[in-house]
């Protein structure tokens, strides 16, 4: 584990710069924010640095001071470059994409570069711990993957930052760090950044879940439809987030870049209600909300209107993206079942 990431050290320089939980707006990374210190490689360097000194004092090596203060120069002109290279970036949050527990969390920055330098190998990284949530976990939190990006001069990219994510929940995007050790890895110049962003984590699809709870509405008459379970094949569609591996289509997968699930023949009512106390009472809480996910994201994939019933808010019916996210999301915020 880097230095930078240590929670103490992250509490002295909050202390320090005055910085005090979500920043909004613009940020912008003034000399007063960017730290800097020698890395593992340059105390090796700076060790070596004082044996050579040493060696030519004690043998009056004209060439050994030379050669000493010369590379002991290109060291001090590194550690200025080094701070350079993150110094007067600006941070703006963008946007975060809502994902189902499990996978990776998506946080979008947007950096701003409006010097003529081009900025290199700059890291951003989470820091932990993530979420009140997740520190009930204990020492077992997820591993956080470090994002590599290039500033041009005088121009903005997006940077996307992903998040581990275990539960369901709404989780705020943690604190980043943003570090770099240009150009000769001697030092390494960090800042910290707390964006405005939150995530919304849908519990995780049940595996191998029964079919829908399907219950007439009134009078309303069967309809025939496509649905990812049935009798008969129909054909296929571009595989989405949720569906069962099992109804992947792996011998077109082999022979494609592209994943692909078997449609059926499927006979179906126009509605039905997924209603959190009518399902299975031998599983858990959980588990029971893992069930529904599965089912609203089946019932998405039939084109069936679905209405979805928990204990404090009820959905009405509906259909499309914007119903199955609103659904999804009132799952994902249940109080405990």
């Amino acid at each position: 584990m880097s230095v930078t990431t240590h929670p103490l050290l992250v509490r002295a320089v909050e202390a320090l710069g005055g910085i005090k939980g979500v920043e909004h707006g613009e940020v912008v990374l003034d000399r007063r924010r960017v730290y800097i210190l020698p890395t593992r490689a340059g105390l090796v360097f700076a060790a070596a640095m004082l044996m050579m000194l040493i060696g030519s004092i004690n043998y009056s090596l004209q060439l050994g001071f030379l050669l000493t203060f010369l590379v002991t120069g290109m060291a001090l002109i590194a550690m200025y470059h080094t701070h350079r290279n993150l110094a007067r970036l600006a941070l703006t949050a963008h946007r975060a994409e809502n994902v189902f527990a499990g996978d990776l969390a998506i946080f979008e920055i947007t950096v701003h570069n409006p010097t003529p330098e081009a900025r290199h190998a700059l890291e951003f990284e989470p820091l932990r711990p993530l979420h009140p949530i997740l520190e009930a976990i204990g020492p077992d939190l997820p591993v956080h993957p470090i994002t590599n990006a290039d500033i041009p001069a005088a121009g903005s990219r997006d940077v996307r930052v992903a998040v581990a994510t275990r539960v369901r929940g709404r989780l705020p995007c943690p604190r980043l760090r943003i570090e770099t050790r240009f150009p000769l890895g001697l030092w390494q110049a960090w800042a910290y950044y707390t964006p405005p962003l939150a995530a919304i984590v849908y519990p995780a699809p049940e595996r191998d879940a029964p079919p829908l709870p399907m219950v007439a509405s009134g009078d309303a008459e069967q309809e025939t439809g496509l649905a990812v379970a049935g009798d008969e094949f129909a054909g296929v569609r571009p595989y989405q987030a949720g569906d069962p591996l099992k109804r992947v289509a792996w011998r077109l997968a082999a022979r494609s870049e592209d994943l692909t699930v078997k449609l059926f023949e499927h006979y179906a009512q126009s509605e039905v209600v997924l209603e959190l106390g009518a399902v299975d009472p031998g599983l858990s809480g959980e588990q029971k909300l893992s069930r529904l996910t599965r089912w609203v994201l089946m019932a998405e994939a039939a084109q069936v209107r679905y209405a979805l019933s928990l204990p404090t808010q009820r959905i009405d019916f509906g259909l499309g993206t914007e119903h199955r996210d609103r659904c999804l999301t009132a799952l994902a915020l249940c109080p405990n079942p």
